[in-house]
């Protein structure tokens, strides 16, 4: 990303959100495990965003559930996480961030709520999906991934948009998981949000240029450049 690849991208300038979030995410985790192996299943059960959850609680389970990580192998996923997070945050500021991480996390959690939910009225799954745990930061991490898209050098846009899509539908055709939807549908979602924010840039710099181009011819000409 154009944004990473300035000098001086490691300052502190746009870190405070991705230091709070992963503060908090670490927070969670010491907490959960510091309680007995019961207490921790039920604690992930209780915020996870199955479809049993939403239907009770929708609000409360798609909040909690952002900053869960039920096991430790799952903590290196802060790092790519932080990654995405100080970009978009240099890039577009702290409430776009969020709004965008928002967006993947809850769209995305939605998405694969109404699929399941789908199957199980037609008796296509077997009713312990709607049980299932469903928690972490991925969904949000993979729209913010999508979106950084605009900000990737053309070259290397087409592979950097294409692999992960055609990696997720891979793990469909061979091992179908509703997770694996859920990250396709996010990562796809932040795509859509990339092309977005690459029209409204060229539109404000095809504006910034008109205007300056206005600018320029309606400034007064020195008299030493007047023609007679």
């Amino acid at each position: 990303m154009r944004t990473l690849l300035r000098p001086g991208w490691l300052s502190a300038r746009g870190t405070d959100l991705a230091v709070l979030y992963v503060l908090t995410v670490l927070v969670v985790f010491v907490g959960v495990h510091r309680g007995t192996p019961r207490e921790q299943y039920e604690y992930v059960q209780g915020a996870s965003t199955n479809v049993d959850n939403l239907r009770h609680s929708p609000f409360r389970v798609l909040v909690a559930s952002s900053v869960v990580i039920p096991h430790a192998t799952g903590l290196v996923i802060l790092l790519p996480l932080v990654v995405a997070l100080v970009a978009v945050q240099r890039w577009l500021g702290r409430l776009a961030t969020i709004v965008v991480f928002g967006v993947g996390h809850v769209g995305a959690t939605l998405f694969v709520a109404v699929v399941i939910a789908a199957g199980l009225t037609h008796g296509r799954l077997d009713p312990g999906v709607a049980h299932a745990p469903d928690v972490g930061v991925s969904y949000g991490m993979a729209c913010l991934f999508g979106l950084l898209a605009a900000r990737v050098p053309r070259r290397p846009r087409f592979p950097y948009c294409v692999l992960p899509v055609a990696g997720l539908v891979a793990v469909l055709l061979i091992a179908p998981d509703f997770t694996a939807v859920g990250h396709l549908v996010a990562f796809v979602v932040g795509l859509g949000l990339a092309q977005v924010a690459h029209r409204a840039a060229t539109s404000a710099v095809a504006a910034a240029a008109a205007g300056g181009g206005r600018d320029a011819s309606a400034r007064p000409v020195p008299a030493r450049a007047q023609l007679p």
